[in-house]
Parts: structure tokens; C-alpha cells; sequence
């Protein structure tokens, strides 16, 4: 069968490339033809919805709110300790540095896109649906990564596969990202979600959004990033120009690495003698400029991880590596139901910040990983199985 893949492709975020490489991965390894189409939507559903009329443009509020996101944006205003004025200085002094450092990560990332994820010499978006080019698909697959997050710009029908018929929709573990929809959303996502025939989702807090709006029972599968074996990973990771012999803490923090947050894992570091590689801060260029092959290596190697990310909490589940999750708040809601479900499947729970800063840092517990891997890939291999079996059937 012929399967076509949307998800959050292209773009530059370690844990969304893996992910599309491991869907593909997986329908591949039960003897599909996966091929990713990449999903160029701009203005999705909060676009539409937060259309602003000119005299609310003008609204102090609403001006303050925008020059605060482009100052950040340009300045590279990220983390809890960055500082306007001295971002400012830093920017103009590196300007040269930072150009470069951004086009070797994007040539970085594209590099394995190109390489690893087989794609089509097509887009599809929410105003331009290539019908003709679609009809070479059997069945359609969305996820995994937060697809369904209406937060996100590109987030739109074409996310719950609305181009395609119900029978050849699948969904392979979305996720909505956060615990609560806003309620413009929910006509219109009860409309797109009644349509799959069977449903599956990331998180726990996933299916009950779905059994709220709809009444359809999803169930809650792995991250597809589960399913490739530990071996399967290493055979692509790829050792990075700046890598150390020295042991070191990696940090890899989406949102605000808080000054709380940098005084634990500085003193973790110095109390195990390790070194800090920062992954995700412009200001180490060096590091900042690391592709998905190298994000693997680092991540399997390092002494300790420190972060707000899902998938690189995955990675050190599979590589059984100590880390330390922190929440993350985006737009004012918690992105921490998905690494919630994620720590309280592997027995894990102990790793959030919140527990572990209240000891001594301690090793995490691996013992039942393997053998709860195994499980788990084997359910979320086994629905995707049932899935195309049952949507054959209703055909």
C-alpha cells in the first residue's frame, strides 16, 4: 500500500524530523510504501480566528504584545536570563556568527531530510489540495508530533486529513499538545475527528479530548520514535564536529529555561564534574548549528539530559541515559500532559524536576524500559495493523 504521511515536516525541531523519519519507518517496516507530504499551511485555524480588525490593532495591549514577540524574535530573547539590552549588544557583535550558525543548522536539517525521509516533489495546503497526485495514495496517515495543536499556524482541516475519504484516513499517534482547546476550535475539530474511523492518539489527555467531543473511544499508542529500535537509531546518528571526550550535561530547552531552572542543572553539573553543552541557545553557535543525526549522538552519549522536550525525553528512555524533565507553558497553557503519559508508561515519574529537586540527583530506574518498549511498539505497530485492515473492509 502507498501511504501518505502529513505531519510537522521540513521544519527545524530535532523531535519533529525523528518522528517523521520513524512513521515512515514503521509503516515501512510492515511493508508499506510511506511517503511524506509536506503540510505548507500558514494560516490555519488561529490565524483565521485571531484576525484582528484595525481600530483592535491599535489597542495598546495588543501593540505591546507584538513588539514584545518581534524583540524577542529578533533578539534572540529566549530564556529567563537573557536581558534586552545586553541581547541587543550581542546580536550586533555576532551578527556574522549567528548568520552562519543558523544556515549550517538549516543545511543540516535539510540535508537529512532529504536523505533519510522519502517525500514528494509536492505541497499540499489548506488552499491548494492537488487532487490529481493524491489519487496515487491508498491511505492517508496524520502524526505523529502535535499535528492537532491549534496553536500552531499550519494547524488546519488538512492536519485531520478532511481532503481525503474516511476509509483512507489513519491516525498515527497525534498528539494535541495541550490539555484544554480553546472553544472556537471545537466545532470544527468534532467535525474533522468524526470522520476517522478508527482513532488513536499520544497522551491520555488526547483520547479524553476526543471521547469529549465526538464520543469516540482513541487509543493511546507510542510516540512512533519508539518503534525504531535502539539499533535502528544508532545506525543514523552522527558524531558532531565540537563532540568531547570529557563527560557533559546536555540541555535542550523549547521554552524558557528559567533562572531556577539553570541553577539546578549548573549545580548537578558541577557535583557529577561534567561539562554543559547548551544545545538550543544561539549563543553557543557551535552547538546551536547540530542536525537531527547529531541531536541522536548527543543525546546517546551524554552523562545527563536536562529538558522541556518530549522527544528528547523519548531518546533517553531508548538510550537509557539519566534525564530531567521541566514543564513547559506555551500561550498560557501547560505542554506537559503528553510527558505525563510518556513517564507514567516507562515508571518514570520520578524525573520531573519537581520530584528530583528535592534530593540528591539520582540514577533513573531502566530496569522495565526494554521489556515495556517491546510492548508498547507492538500496540501502536498492531493498530496501525487494524487500522488498514478495517478501513479495507469499510471501503
Amino acid at each position: 500500500m502507498k501511504i501518505g504521511i502529513i505531519t510537522l515536516s521540513k521544519g527545524e525541531n530535532y523531535g519533529g524530523m525523528l518522528q517523521n523519519f520513524a512513521v515512515m519507518k514503521a509503516y515501512n517496516n510492515l511493508g508499506h510504501e510511506a511517503v511524506t507530504i509536506h503540510d505548507s499551511t500558514t494560516r490555519g485555524i488561529r490565524i483565521t480566528h485571531d484576525r484582528q480588525s484595525t481600530a483592535s490593532k491599535l489597542r495598546p495591549s495588543y501593540i505591546l504584545a507584538v513588539v514584545k514577540v518581534r524583540l524577542k524574535t529578533k533578539y534572540h530573547i529566549k530564556n529567563q536570563r537573557d536581558r534586552l539590552i545586553p541581547s541587543i549588544i550581542r546580536k550586533r557583535k555576532n551578527t556574522r556568527i549567528y548568520a552562519d550558525a543558523k544556515a549550517k543548522r538549516t543545511a543540516a536539517f535539510k540535508t537529512f531530510y532529504d536523505y533519510h525521509i522519502a517525500h514528494t516533489d509536492f505541497d499540499i495546503n489548506n488552499d491548494a489540495i492537488p487532487e490529481e497526485k493524491l489519487r496515487d495514495f491508498d491511505f492517508f496517515s496524520v502524526g505523529s508530533d502535535q499535528v492537532w495543536n491549534p496553536t500552531y499556524p499550519s494547524t488546519s482541516g488538512v492536519k485531520f486529513l478532511s481532503f481525503a475519504e474516511s476509509f483512507k484516513k489513519i491516525s498515527f499517534a497525534p498528539s494535541f499538545g495541550i490539555s484544554e482547546l480553546p472553544p472556537y476550535t471545537k466545532s470544527h475539530y468534532t467535525k474533522w475527528l468524526s470522520d476517522f474511523p478508527m482513532l488513536s492518539v499520544r497522551e491520555q489527555r488526547g483520547a479524553q479530548i476526543i471521547k469529549e467531543l465526538t464520543g469516540k473511544e482513541a487509543q493511546v499508542i507510542c510516540d512512533p520514535t519508539l518503534t525504531v529500535t535502539k539499533e535502528q537509531w544508532t545506525e543514523i546518528e552522527s558524531n558532531p564536529d565540537f563532540s568531547t571526550d570529557k563527560p557533559y550535561a546536555l540541555t535542550y530547552f523549547l521554552g524558557n529555561e528559567s533562572n531556577r531552572y539553570r541553577r539546578y542543572i549548573e549545580k548537578v553539573a558541577k557535583e557529577k564534574g561534567l561539562d554543559i553543552i547548551n544545545l538550543f541557545d544561539l549563543r553557543e553557535h557551535k552547538y546551536y548549528s547540530a542536525g537531527p543525526a547529531e541531536f541522536i549522538y548527543l543525546i546517546h552519549h551524554a552523562d545527563a539530559i536536562f529538558t522541556d522536550s518530549f522527544h528528547a525525553a523519548v531518546f533517553s528512555i531508548i538510550f537509557k541515559r539519566d534525564f530531567v524533565v521541566f514543564d513547559r507553558i506555551e500561550d498560557g497553557q501547560t505542554m506537559g500532559s503528553r510527558l505525563k503519559t510518556l513517564l507514567q508508561t516507562y515508571n518514570l515519574e520520578d524525573r520531573m524536576y519537581a520530584k528530583m529537586c528535592t534530593h540528591t540527583f539520582t540514577p533513573a530506574d531502566f530496569s522495565e524500559t526494554d521489556n515495556i518498549i517491546k510492548s508498547e511498539r507492538e500496540k501502536a505497530l498492531d493498530f496501525i495493523r487494524r487500522s488498514i485492515v478495517h478501513n479495507l473492509n469499510i471501503k
